[in-house]
C-alpha cells in the first residue's frame, strides 16, 4: 500500500497475477480439449465399443443356461472378456480356418469389405416362441411370391418376397431373399441374403437357429460366400460346439 493524491491509498498488484491467470485458463482449456478428443467415452469405459483382443485366454461365459469357454480373441466387445452371465455375446472368426483375431489379420476383422472372410456370430437368450422350422412354414413361406421356390445351382431353393405398397407396414423381409436347403444333418435351414444393390456395397447373408430351448445362434457372412453355405453352416455349428463347457 502507498499514499496517493488527496491522501488516498493506492493498491499495488503483483506483476505475476495476470500471467498466472492466463496460464491456468490455458491449462484448463487444454485439459478439456484432451478429454474431449482423447479420453475414452463412457461406452469405451464399460466395454461397449468393439475392440479386438490378441489374447487367447479362455473366458468363462454363461448364455441361456449354457456354459462356454471362449478365447478372448474371438470376442468383439471388451465387456464380454470379463466373463459371467450374459444375455448375448458377439463373436467373430475367419472363414475357412475359423481363427480368431490377430494383428496380421486386422483388415479382415475390422474392415467391412464385400468379400471379407469374417463370420459374425451372436449367441443370445432365446426370445422367439417359434423354432426355425416353424418360422419357415408360418412366417417366411406365406410371405413369398411362389412358395415352390426356384432351385439354384448351389442346391438352395430361392424365394422372393411379395412387395408391399408404400402405405402398408413392411413384412420385415423387404430387400431380402430367402434360401432353403438341407444341411449336412438333413435339417432344412433358412438363409436370408440382402439383395445386391448399387448403393449397398457389402451385402451379407444370415441364419438364425436354436441351439437349445433357451439359446439362439445367429451367424452372418458375406454374400460372395453363399455358394459355400453348407460348409459354413457345418463349421459354425462345430465351432460353437467346441466352445461349450461340457464338464460344467
Amino acid at each position: 500500500m502507498s499514499g496517493g493524491f488527496g491522501g488516498e491509498e493506492v493498491k499495488q498488484e503483483s506483476s505475476w497475477r495476470y500471467p498466472l491467470g492466463i496460464f491456468l485458463a490455458t491449462l484448463f482449456l487444454c485439459a478439456v480439449f484432451l478429454y474431449y478428443y482423447v479420453a475414452p467415452s463412457v461406452d469405451e469405459l464399460v466395454g461397449n465399443e468393439p475392440s479386438p483382443a490378441i489374447s487367447e485366454d479362455v473366458v468363462p461365459l454363461r448364455i441361456g443356461g449354457v456354459n462356454f469357454g471362449i478365447p478372448a480373441n474371438y470376442t468383439v466387445y471388451p465387456r464380454d472378456r470379463r466373463g459371467g452371465d450374459r444375455d448375448e455375446v458377439f463373436l467373430y472368426a475367419l472363414w475357412s480356418t475359423f481363427s480368431g483375431y490377430a494383428p496380421a489379420r486386422r483388415n479382415e476383422f475390422i474392415e467391412d469389405a464385400p468379400d471379407t472372410r469374417r463370420i459374425d456370430i451372436t449367441l443370445a437368450k432365446r426370445t422367439s416362441t417359434f423354432s426355425e422350422k416353424e418360422r419357415i412354414q408360418r412366417l417366411y413361406l406365406p410371405q413369398t411370391i411362389d412358395s415352390r421356390g426356384i432351385m439354384t445351382p448351389i442346391q438352395l431353393l430361392a424365394y422372393d418376397f411379395r412387395e408391399r405398397p408404400a402405405d402398408v407396414p413392411t413384412n420385415g423381409y423387404s430387400d431380402t431373399e430367402l434360401f432353403l436347403g438341407d444341411n449336412e444333418d438333413d435339417e432344412t435351414i433358412a438363409l436370408f441374403c440382402v439383395k445386391k444393390r448399387d448403393e449397398l456395397q457389402s451385402p451379407y447373408c444370415w441364419r438364425e437357429y436354436e441351439l437349445t430351448d433357451n439359446l439362439t445362434v445367429i451367424y452372418r457372412f458375406k454374400r460372395p460366400y453363399l455358394q459355400e453355405w453348407r460348409n459354413i453352416d457345418a463349421k459354425v455349428r462345430e465351432f460353437i460346439d467346441s466352445m461349450i463347457d461340457k464338464q460344467s
